[in-house]
């Protein structure tokens, strides 16, 4: 039996670990990503920079209920070992392992399989104006960097949010 305190297999146990863990959890988290991507390649810097984010996202939010859309997946790592993927992680970026990026068939939390810069924006868009005309009750929360605001799309989906949704969250991660 695991007896790991810091064991996270799901957001669940995320939001039950007391607010004084997260620090620890966020160093085990790092050790975790520097330890496999050492081995197996990888987006390194990305997801070290997103750890306290995702953290938070993740207690805040209800996935896969509400939608995360990163606008690089491939800062997604931290996201998959929060959402039932940690023990896979070492398999990231190998043959019959883990995606690099996000990717909607290997897991309901994952909801958008894009993976460049100035997408997030109007995938984001997208599936706040479904969740209005279905009538849902979910939160849409697009994470996006400064690589994002130079593209086209996203300036789309700037210039369509008003006039679109009345709930859209928008995390700018520079």
């Amino acid at each position: 039996m695991d007896t790991d305190p810091l064991k996270i297999t799901c957001p669940a146990d995320l939001k039950a670990l007391p607010l004084e863990k997260l620090p620890a959890l966020a160093e085990k988290i790092r050790a975790t990503l520097i330890e496999t991507l050492s081995l197996t390649g990888g987006h390194l810097g990305p997801n070290l920079g997103v750890v306290e984010l995702t953290l938070a996202l993740h207690r805040v939010f209800d996935t896969p209920k509400d939608k995360f859309v990163f606008d690089v997946a491939h800062q997604g790592y931290v996201h998959k070992m929060l959402t039932g993927r940690w023990d896979k992680i070492h398999t990231i970026r190998q043959y019959g392992g883990l995606n690099g990026f996000l990717l909607r068939s290997e897991s309901e939390h994952d909801c958008y399989g894009a993976g460049h810069a100035g997408t997030a924006l109007s995938a984001a868009l997208g599936m706040a104006a479904a969740r209005d005309q279905l009538g849902e009750d979910s939160h849409v929360v697009a994470v996006a960097g400064d690589a994002a605001f130079t593209c086209g799309p996203t300036f789309e989906a700037l210039n369509n949010i008003a006039h679109t949704t009345k709930r859209f969250i928008v995390v700018l991660n520079v």
